[in-house]
């Protein structure tokens, strides 16, 4: 049956996958979608597909900050699906766009479809992020549903993003769902990253699942005409991740390589170890990415077939294969240390906040290896403190379960087996209590909780188990403020596996000179 699909983000990476897979559906579905405004910004694929399809696609310029946007894009709409998002390396230079995007965006679709007097009818799709969980190292490089909400320093995608979505879970939405979008190889990553330091934002030993733009939009393909045939029966009114499973699984490391061994040459031919930052990232294997596949089963393409269909796509890759490995890096990779997103950037003009955030300190960064045969790689099975793993062992979800985070409570019972017992232990994990003395088993319903200053709030118990969100005083980046509450078991668990004892009381502030940072 043909569905109306209202869809932001139509210009992004994601978006654009979403449009072109909704169109290839057998059942001819329509779209209503955003186009930026400025014309240059919409990609030639883009414009093709809504050339092609004219008669099924109604694209209109706009703002998704604006509310009546917002109302009219979703006019007469069955699903809803928010892809719109600034992310970095745009995000990092524009906070306030950022929040407009990101939060403001979301929180107008949301009370659009609150205020349309269809709100049993319209089921909203949130994409959200894994950036959401900040960085992961070893040992606990697997996540799952329920970690702990705790984005990096000065990531301010990551923080409306956060934002956004526990609007969504606390707005009191009929049908809708939360996915949580890994990384995503996509067509346009080579030109976009050249263009900006992000490039030395991914740490080599950083856990990344990924996923393929073409798969992603398949999966949202999928929602609707699974949910048409009745099959997604326990599958509204959740969160997921969206990762690409085993054969997408991988470190920094092993991403960057994949890409430059299209030029036919290893990733080490191009970087000297010590140019990417050692933390302060994010990424993970997830350990819970099955469920939305076996809801779903979107999955087609591998990190390999991937690249395979880059390198045929893209011509100048075949010049790696001719030109030097040190004139490539020289011309298009060192020439992005001068960028104000770079780390060599940071360390040159004094950016201190930045270099404690990244590297610790700029003695840290001074001790790192110059030379790739004494730099520990994970994927090489070498830990940073000399030890070594078996890495084909660690990437092995069979033996993951160890090393999952600890969520306070038994997380193995299903939602409608909760009782008030659970909540208060998770409560107590957190550092607070669940001050409500009743739980009726609808983890939907507003809860009220204190944490251990004081703060009382009410969030749902979803949004507080499995969401991973906690006190909107004292556990949100406004500043960025982690270690403080590092003591917290829940916290304390992840932020150590990165971090100093020394650094529970670092704040890194939201204000014009962000690249500052306080210590007591």
């Amino acid at each position: 049956m043909s569905k109306v699909i209202a869809l932001t983000g139509t210009s992004g990476a994601m978006g654009g996958e979403v449009l072109l897979s909704l169109m290839r559906s057998p059942e001819n579905h329509k779209v209503r979608c955003i186009l930026f405004e400025e014309e240059h910004s919409i990609p030639s694929f883009v414009k093709k597909t809504i050339r092609k399809y004219r008669d099924r696609i109604y694209a209109f310029k706009g703002d998704i900050a604006h509310y009546d946007v917002c109302v009219h894009l979703i006019d007469g709409a069955d699903y809803v699906f928010n892809c719109a998002s600034l992310i970095p390396p745009k995000s990092d230079h524009d906070p306030v766009g950022t929040y407009r995007s990101n939060f403001v965006g979301t929180k107008n679709l949301v009370d659009a479809i609150m205020a349309s007097g269809r709100e049993n009818e319209i089921a909203y799709i949130h994409i959200a992020t894994v950036a959401m969980y900040g960085h992961r190292a070893y040992p606990h490089v697997w996540i799952r549903v329920g970690d702990p909400m705790i984005s990096s320093d000065y990531d301010v995608y990551s923080m409306q993003k956060m934002k956004a979505e526990k609007y969504v879970l606390e707005s009191g939405l009929k049908k809708f769902v939360s996915l949580r979008q890994t990384a995503v190889l996509h067509k346009y990553m080579f030109k976009n990253n050249l263009k900006d330091g992000l490039m030395f934002h991914t740490t080599w030993n950083c856990s990344l699942e990924w996923v393929t733009d073409v798969d992603s939009g398949i999966l949202c393909k999928k929602i609707v005409e699974n949910d048409g045939r009745g099959e997604l029966d326990g599958f509204w009114n959740r969160i997921y991740n969206i990762g690409g499973g085993e054969s997408c699984r991988v470190t920094g490391f092993e991403t960057l390589n994949d890409g430059f061994m299209l030029m036919g040459k290893s990733a080490k031919k191009f970087f000297k170890p010590n140019w990417n930052v050692i933390r302060n990232f994010h990424g993970g294997w997830f350990y819970d990415s099955d469920e939305l596949e076996n809801f779903l089963h979107f999955r087609s393409e591998s990190n390999e077939v991937f690249w395979k269909r880059m390198g045929k796509k893209y011509w100048y890759f075949k010049l790696g294969k001719i030109v030097p490995a040190s004139l490539i890096s020289k011309l298009a990779i060192k020439r992005l240390f001068k960028n104000t997103n770079s780390p060599m950037y940071w360390l040159n003009h004094n950016k201190e906040g930045r270099v404690r955030a990244f590297f610790y300190s700029r003695e840290t960064y001074e001790n790192l290896p110059d030379k790739w045969d004494e730099y520990p790689l994970l994927c090489e099975g070498k830990l940073e403190d000399g030890s070594e793993i078996d890495y084909n062992e660690l990437k092995n979800i069979n033996n993951a379960k160890g090393r999952l985070l600890n969520h306070g409570y038994d997380d193995t019972k299903p939602l409608k087996s909760l009782t008030l017992e659970d909540l208060q232990d998770a409560a107590q994990f957190r550092g607070g209590k669940c001050l409500s003395t009743a739980f009726d088993g609808n983890v939907h319903d507003k809860a009220l909780w204190q944490c251990r200053d004081g703060h009382k709030f009410t969030l749902t118990p979803y949004t507080v188990l499995k969401g991973g969100y906690w006190c909107p005083h004292c556990c949100e980046p406004k500043p960025w403020r982690y270690g403080q509450i590092a003591d917290i078991p829940y916290y304390g668990q992840v932020y150590f596996d990165s971090h100093d004892r020394s650094e529970t009381d670092d704040t890194y502030p939201l204000t014009d000179h962000e690249e500052d940072f306080i210590k007591k």
